[in-house]
């Protein structure tokens, strides 16, 4: 037969293994549960560009990158024929611009053509710093994304991110928007350009 003394240790002992028991279980549930979410993919992590990244990027020649101004690049490809999308393209463009504020140094807009003439240029604002450099060969390097496209090109020649276009005026704003976050945040954690 057990004494009093002995049947209170081992309730004692009991207790502390029921405690032991809890405590490890806060911290060891956690972790297995995490572990198994991430073995049978349930966790899909969250994305927090608008853009559709490339990857890996297009690169430019150097040769064609030196022509292009040494800073960010919010870009173009200008067809042969403007016509309605390529025209709110690049007036978006203008508009990104402007709307980079103090950061309007770090970036330059510019619509990269093919050839020197182009049908149906639009009349841009007159505040427009929008450049036009013809660059054949990044021009069809460009052919990679769908067409009507907004662009982001970094310093060194890389075409890092697109924005689908459209001959829908409200779209390509939204559109530009987008371009616009992802652009402050690439200007902000950047050390280039």
């Amino acid at each position: 037969m057990m004494s009093p003394e002995q049947s209170t240790v081992t309730e004692q002992q009991k207790r502390n293994r029921k405690v032991l028991l809890i405590v490890a279980g806060i911290f060891i549930l956690p972790v297995t549960i995490a572990k198994l979410v991430l073995l049978l993919g349930w966790y899909e992590p969250g994305v927090s560009q608008k853009g559709n990244l490339l990857t890996p990027p297009l690169e430019i020649s150097q040769t064609d990158n030196r022509e292009l101004p040494a800073t960010w690049r919010v870009a173009y490809q200008v067809p042969a024929v403007c016509d309605e999308a390529c025209e709110h393209g690049l007036y978006v463009l203008s508009q990104v611009f402007h709307a980079l504020g103090r950061m309007q140094n770090r970036v330059t807009p510019v619509g990269i053509q093919a050839q020197e003439q182009i049908q149906n240029l639009p009349e841009l604002p007159r505040d427009s710093t929008l450049q036009f450099i013809t660059l054949p060969e990044t021009h069809a390097l460009l052919d990679e994304v769908p067409p009507a496209s907004l662009l982001i090109i970094d310093p060194l020649g890389n075409v890092v991110m697109w924005y689908e276009g459209s001959a829908d005026r409200q779209h390509m704003i939204m559109q530009a928007r987008d371009l616009l976050d992802d652009l402050k945040k690439l200007l902000k954690m950047s050390r280039v350009g």
